[in-house]
């Protein structure tokens, strides 16, 4: 309520401020035009008053009123009548005073006068000489009035002349009020129609720049598609109170945007929306509702299942750009429902699907799923915690085979928990819950101190991945310092980082590869290629090698430019001489393709399968 009084403030004062404005606006008008009218009047009735002393001649007045005949003063009748209807003026006349009388010498008439008869003649006497025409005979300037004579209501300008025997005279012009307000109007009309066609021009101009800026805040200027002030528009518009709508998030446009430039990353999100947008038998609107998010809105008849297929029809493990190589994943939160909620309740189910490492979460499933995943972590958090007192945290070991010799060059070590039950969890069922509890420091503290009393008396080859966080943890850099200045052959020792914590701990990561390779270890970059550090950016850090991501190589069967990608990354890491592995080869089918391509490093199920134990080179 307090709201809408504001408003409605705000407009009346607005309003009064309008009126205000245009009240001066009119009243500046209106005094300049009617002086600029009285300008020209003044002047136009000198010029005329002036003209009758040239008409008459140097002489006439000279002359005896018997020297002035009837045809002589019609003549000059005439012409002054001539004049006076040239110059729109009523009335040019000169007189002269003879004992305190004036009298006419000379006048011009109209056709009413002639045909009333009362066309004035030679010293004819003025009897409604009034004190400003008596007192022109003795002024050395004109004098203006407006009076009332027989002749109207009129403004008159009265000049002063002497003839050459030293007789005063006057010459004098008259134009009606009426002619005055008149040409006043049509001033004034002008200046109105001159007004109204500015003022629409301007609100014309209004209109295109409201339209256009309106348009501009509608839309985000990188990609050409509506931004989230339209979809808030939209939402509130809408003659329809339950609609549904998804929220997509690009995970990796922070990345592309900090590696290849805003431009590539706009460029991203633009063919993305494209997609979306050409989907077939979807009725939908699809905005970039921030950098990395976008928006499709659709009715609720909607089937959720066919909104899924859109949004999965784009493939993640196929490149999204193959110049540059570039992957992308979604996450997508899904409502249904009012309007109002709707926006909320899809960043809810969005934020789920990231956590819950679902690719698209339903809000209606997420809140009923919220319940039993709480559940579920809790047992896991008490798994884990109990697996590390009773030490059930164990290494499990996949060789990393050279499919020419067909021999194992080391073994990738990852982490197992054995629960009360004996069931042994694999990292995609903890990983997520032992990051919430701070404990993976702890994990890579184990398996590293693990792997190492297993293998310090053997000359085994063995590699574990260490994340940034872990990196960053001085007790954890430390600990594996110590180890490996201790470790008889740390040339045996591979360390894999991943790609994607690059970007954000690059010189971390950099200070720790240098450390670890003053003390003879390797580095090899893990999950190559799913994210976006190019060759150039791999040769600053400086590794060993590089294990390409296995999400790209399970779509090396059905996508022709994955297996240019891989031709293109070998060829690479050829040139660079760096250890090219490429895991989750599941079929022998893709390991002739990875043969063909000269890939000779591989690891995954078809190979050997993750087990606790080592056979001894």
């Amino acid at each position: 309520m307090l709201k809408g009084n504001l408003k409605l403030t705000r407009l009346a004062l607005g309003t009064v401020f309008f009126l205000v404005s245009l009240i001066i606006y009119s009243y500046y008008t209106y005094s300049a035009i009617h002086n600029e009218v009285m300008r020209g009047i003044d002047n136009r009735l000198l010029n005329a008053a002036t003209s009758v002393k040239y008409i008459l001649g140097s002489d006439y007045h000279d002359k005896t009123s018997q020297e002035i005949s009837f045809a002589s003063y019609q003549n000059k009748a005439k012409q002054l009548s001539a004049l006076a209807n040239d110059l729109n003026i009523d009335y040019l006349y000169s007189m002269i005073l003879i004992d305190e009388n004036i009298y006419f010498t000379a006048s011009s008439y109209t056709q009413d006068d002639q045909n009333n008869g009362k066309v004035t003649q030679f010293l004819d006497l003025y009897p409604e000489a009034t004190p400003n025409n008596m007192a022109a005979f003795l002024s050395t300037a004109p004098i203006f009035e407006v009076s009332t004579a027989h002749r109207g209501h009129s403004k008159t300008v009265y000049i002063r002349h002497i003839a050459k025997n030293g007789k005063t005279y006057v010459t004098a012009a008259d134009i009606s009020l009426d002619k005055i307000n008149t040409a006043l109007i049509k001033r004034l009309n002008q200046a109105l129609f001159h007004f109204c066609c500015i003022l629409l021009i301007l609100l014309l101009v209004y209109i295109i720049y409201c339209y256009g800026v309106r348009r501009s805040l509608m839309r985000d200027h990188a990609t050409g598609f509506s931004n989230h002030i339209a979809l808030e528009k939209q939402l509130n518009k809408s003659n329809e109170h339950h609609l549904q709508i998804a929220i997509v998030l690009v995970n990796e446009i922070d990345n592309i945007s900090r590696f290849f430039g805003t431009k590539i990353a706009d460029e991203v999100m633009r063919k993305l929306l494209t997609h979306f947008k050409q989907q077939p038998g979807l009725q939908s609107r699809v905005y970039r509702i921030t950098t990395n998010k976008l928006a499709i809105l659709t009715s609720k008849e909607t089937p959720f299942d066919e909104l899924y297929s859109v949004i999965q029809s784009h493939n993640k493990n196929t490149p999204f750009f193959t110049q540059p190589f570039i992957y992308i994943t979604l996450n997508a939160g899904v409502a249904r429902g009012n309007k109002s909620l709707l926006l909320k309740n899809a960043h809810i189910a969005l934020l789920q699907s990231k956590q819950g490492e679902q690719p698209i979460v339903n809000y209606v499933e997420a809140i009923n799923d919220t319940k039993s995943l709480y559940l579920y972590n809790v047992e896991i958090a008490k798994e884990i915690r109990e697996a590390f007192d009773a030490n059930r945290v164990v290494p499990y070991f996949q060789p990393v085979i050279n499919t020419n010799t067909n021999t194992v060059i080391r073994y990738d070590c990852s982490p197992r928990i054995v629960t009360s039950q004996g069931e042994i969890l694999t990292p995609d069922t903890f990983t997520n819950v032992l990051k919430r509890l701070r404990m993976d420091t702890m994990l890579t503290r184990t398996l590293f101190s693990q792997c190492i009393s297993r293998f310090r008396k053997s000359t085994t080859r063995w590699g574990l991945t260490v994340c940034a966080e872990n990196i960053a943890d001085p007790t954890i850099y430390d600990h594996i310092a110590y180890e490996l200045h201790r470790y008889p052959n740390p040339e045996n020792i591979t360390i894999s980082i991943l790609e994607s914590q690059v970007i954000t701990h690059y010189y971390e990561i950099k200070s720790f590869i240098t450390m670890v390779k003053s003390k003879g270890a390797k580095i090899v970059m893990h999950c190559w290629g799913n994210e976006f550090i190019n060759t150039l950016n791999t040769l600053k850090i400086e590794v060993d090698g590089i294990k390409l991501d296995g999400e790209i190589t399970k779509q090396l069967i059905n996508d022709e430019n994955t297996s240019q990608f891989i031709a293109y990354i070998t060829d690479v890491a050829m040139q660079l001489k760096l250890e090219l592995v490429v895991e989750a080869v599941e079929s022998n089918t893709v390991a002739e393709l990875l043969n063909e391509l000269n890939v000779t490093l591989m690891q995954g199920s078809y190979l050997s399968k993750p087990t606790p134990h080592v056979s001894p080179f």
